[in-house]
C-alpha cells in the first residue's frame, strides 16, 4: 500500500467549476487546504507514513496561504478605514477659500461664472457647454484675450436661445493665436466651498455654482 499524496487526493475532490488543474488549486482557500491536509493523514499508508520533510514543507504552505488570505482581509479593511478619512477630510474643506482645476459648473437658474487661464495671448478662445449626456448645448466665443486669469458668463441658454434645464454641466476651452497655433488653456474654479458631494467613490466640493474632485485642489486659503 503506497503513500497517498495531496495531488492524489486533489484528484479524487469535487470539482470547483473550473477546467484544469491549475484554476482548480487557485480556488483552494486556507480551510480547504487544511481539510486536504488532514484528509492526506487520514489515508496514508501507516507502514509508509509521509516523510516529516514533506509534512513540514505542506504545513509551511497552509502557512502562508493563511498568511495571503489574512493580508487580504486587511487591505480590504484599510480601503474601508481610508475611506471614511477621505469623508472626513472633505468635510473639513466646508467654509474654506480654494483653487482647484476642474470644467464642471451646477446650473441653477442664474448665470454662470466660467473661469480659465492662458498660457499667451489669443486672438480667439472658444467655450463649448455640455449637458451630462455629452450633447453640445451651447458654443461662445471671445476674441483679443489676453494672457493669464480670464471670465465669460453663461446665461444658462442653449445655441437655438432656449433656457437649458438645471443640473451639472461640462465646459472645455480651446484658443488659438494671431497664427492659428493652438495656446494652452487651463480650466479652474476659484471659491469657497460650501458643499461636498459623494460619486462613483469620488469626492466632489461644491464651490458656487461648480464642482470640483477633490484630488484636483491645488491651494487653500482660511
Amino acid at each position: 500500500m503506497s503513500t497517498i499524496g495531496m495531488d492524489a487526493i486533489l484528484n479524487t475532490q469535487p470539482s470547483f467549476n473550473t477546467t484544469g488543474s491549475n484554476k482548480r488549486a487557485e480556488s483552494l482557500g486556507k480551510d480547504d487546504f487544511l481539510n486536504l491536509l488532514i484528509k492526506q493523514m487520514q489515508y496514508q499508508d501507516p507502514l509508509n507514513p509521509v516523510e516529516n520533510a514533506d509534512f513540514t514543507a505542506q504545513l509551511a504552505q497552509f502557512t502562508s496561504l493563511e498568511t495571503l488570505s489574512n493580508i487580504d482581509e486587511n487591505i480590504a479593511d484599510l480601503g474601508v478605514l481610508q475611506s471614511s478619512i477621505n469623508n472626513i477630510t472633505a468635510v473639513s474643506f466646508i467654509g474654506k477659500n480654494v483653487n482647484a482645476q476642474g470644467n464642471v459648473v451646477n446650473y441653477t437658474g442664474s448665470d454662470v461664472a466660467i473661469n480659465y487661464e492662458l498660457s499667451d495671448l489669443a486672438a480667439e478662445v472658444t467655450v463649448k457647454i455640455y449637458d451630462s449626456n455629452g450633447q453640445l448645448v451651447r458654443t461662445m466665443s471671445k476674441e483679443n484675450v489676453a494672457a493669464g486669469d480670464a471670465q465669460c458668463l453663461w446665461d444658462g441658454k442653449d445655441d437655438a436661445g432656449n433656457t437649458v434645464s438645471e443640473g451639472r454641466y461640462r465646459f472645455f476651452i480651446s484658443a488659438a493665436d494671431y497664427d492659428g497655433a493652438s495656446v494652452k488653456a487651463a480650466t479652474y474654479t476659484t471659491g469657497q466651498v460650501t458643499g461636498v458631494r459623494y460619486e462613483g467613490g469620488i469626492t466632489y466640493l461644491i464651490i458656487g455654482d461648480k464642482e470640483v474632485n477633490i484630488a484636483d485642489i491645488k491651494k487653500i486659503e482660511g
